[in-house]
């Protein structure tokens, strides 16, 4: 048993413990995640703490499956392309990402990297790093507290300096905005949020605010350098803000953002527009923009391109004409095209023989008229023979004769003596059209040509396309090394984006 002064002892050590206040352990749902303040692609490791400047590239999440050493498999999921997947779960900048691409697509042979599938499964190689292994990471500024000593925080946000190139992007958006969106050149103010325990401000030159078409308005992150958290705070402060957080230098992803969450009617992405039948003329656009419900029925169409090459004037104007309004805020130059111009002939004679002389006027072949061929000359008998022919000419040391048979059997004999004597004859019927005249013709000069809807106009990039039906020759022995031969009209619009694709015209 122990002594009166232990047990006394051990009382009054009880007691003192008991008096002691105990601390619990801050509610998980209340910690904070550093990382949550920190620009995409940095660390929330203070800097005296932080190790070698080589920084490993990260596990995929939830996607990636270990592959071949250094490299991972990624299943692609709903909403994925290959920025956000390499922004996200690799850990790349915008620009990193950007040059980490053309290396993933040779890998996968991915023709479109728009154009990745639900389920497919893309390979990750290695991520090649510089000698130092060093990042293009944005630095935050710290945090400040209220000179006052209330738990108050000051977040002010600038993102890193930008390229020229890609300064004079947001230039031209900015301008083109203002053709797109009414009231779109009105100075939007900066953003600035308010409460009791935090202030937050954005510095209006490096994350410009443009208006949406509902009233709402979009905010451009270029850089990618909103933490998670400050944007979290923005969408629940001000509910009205869409963050687009593409680069404009990437002119096409950048207008899919940009225009998805302007609150148009609808937004159509790799849209085509066809005027006529026959010629036709194909307008493609990067995107359809319906204002309003009612913009179809009002004819108040808006195309937009991404490219840098743009539509000729002469196209604007006609689209305009029609109720379409095109707006290319990178274009700077005119496309280039891929098809030889030619000469086209436009052959709209309605009778027989003015058809047969437009055509050969088209091939650079001069013919006699109504000239007889002797079949058999005078001899001691005294009998002569010759055949009438339309026309008749010679063509690389070879002799032709055009006629038209008018059903009699004996004149049909006498066309085909007429081939024994060396020439090629072309016998035309009453009811052949210009379509059969020109084949018969070309089948016996032996020029390669058949009729059909040829591709006139193939521009760079498919902005648009201008298809017509007729014979396309392509022969060294023609003028010019080839011609076009139709019997088409051609509107003047059709005219003028042919002129300006370099092909001119002869009409008969």
């Amino acid at each position: 048993m122990p002594s009166r002064p232990v047990l006394s002892f051990f009382l009054l050590f009880c007691s003192v413990i008991a008096a002691t206040p105990s601390y619990a352990a801050m509610d998980p749902r209340f910690e904070l995640d550093l990382t949550t303040l920190q620009p995409p692609g940095t660390s929330a490791q203070p800097s005296a703490a932080r190790p070698s400047p080589r920084k490993p590239v990260r596990t995929p999440r939830d996607g990636g499956t270990p592959q071949r050493q250094g490299g991972t498999t990624y299943t692609v999921r709903p909403g994925d392309h290959l920025f956000k997947i390499l922004m996200r779960d690799y850990g790349l900048t915008n620009d990193e990402a950007e040059s980490f691409i053309e290396e993933i697509r040779q890998e996968n042979n991915i023709y479109d990297i728009r154009r990745l599938r639900v389920g497919q499964k893309i390979v990750i190689p290695p991520v090649r790093r510089r000698a130092d292994g060093s990042l293009k990471v944005t630095a935050q500024r710290p945090l400040a507290r209220a000179a006052s000593g209330e738990a108050k925080q000051t977040l002010t946000l600038e993102a890193p300096q930008v390229r020229m190139d890609e300064q004079e992007a947001v230039n031209r958006f900015k301008n083109a905005w203002t053709h797109i969106v009414p009231g779109g050149a009105e100075p939007q103010k900066p953003l600035s949020i308010s409460s009791p325990y935090f202030s937050l401000t954005l510095d209006p030159q490096r994350y410009p605010i443009y208006p949406a078409q509902d009233g709402g308005r979009i905010l451009v992150d270029r850089a990618g350098a909103i933490p998670p958290l400050v944007r979290s705070l923005i969408v629940e402060k001000d509910p009205t803000i869409r963050i687009v957080a593409e680069s404009p230098a990437d002119s096409r992803r950048f207008l899919a953002s940009v225009l998805s969450n302007a609150g148009f009617y609808s937004v159509e992405e790799d849209f085509s527009m066809e005027f006529g039948i026959d010629p036709k003329l194909t307008v493609h656009a990067d995107f359809k923009v319906e204002k309003s419900a009612d913009s179809l029925i009002r004819q108040e169409l808006l195309l937009v391109n991404a490219g840098q090459s743009a539509l000729p004037p002469v196209l604007g104007e006609f689209l305009k004409k029609e109720g379409v309004s095109v707006v290319e805020p990178f274009a700077s130059q005119t496309h280039l095209f891929s098809i030889t111009p030619r000469t086209i002939h436009q052959i709209g004679a309605p009778r027989q023989a003015d058809q047969v002389d437009a055509l050969l006027a088209a091939l650079d072949i001069s013919a006699d008229h109504d000239r007889r061929i002797d079949v058999f000359a005078a001899d001691n008998n005294g009998i002569s023979l010759s055949v009438k022919a339309d026309r008749s000419f010679a063509r690389n040391g070879q002799r032709y004769a055009v006629t038209r048979f008018d059903g009699d059997p004996v004149t049909y004999t006498l066309f085909r003596i007429l081939e024994t004597k060396g020439y090629r004859v072309v016998i035309l019927e009453k009811q052949d059209d210009f379509r059969k005249v020109t084949e018969k013709l070309l089948d016996r000069l032996k020029l390669p040509g058949t009729f059909n809807r040829h591709t006139l106009i193939s521009g760079d990039g498919s902005r648009y396309s201008l298809q017509m039906s007729g014979f396309r020759l392509d022969d060294p022995s023609l003028p010019g090394g080839g011609t076009f031969i139709t019997n088409l009209e051609m509107d003047k619009i059709v005219r003028a984006l042919l002129t300006e694709n370099g092909y001119t015209f002869k009409t008969k």
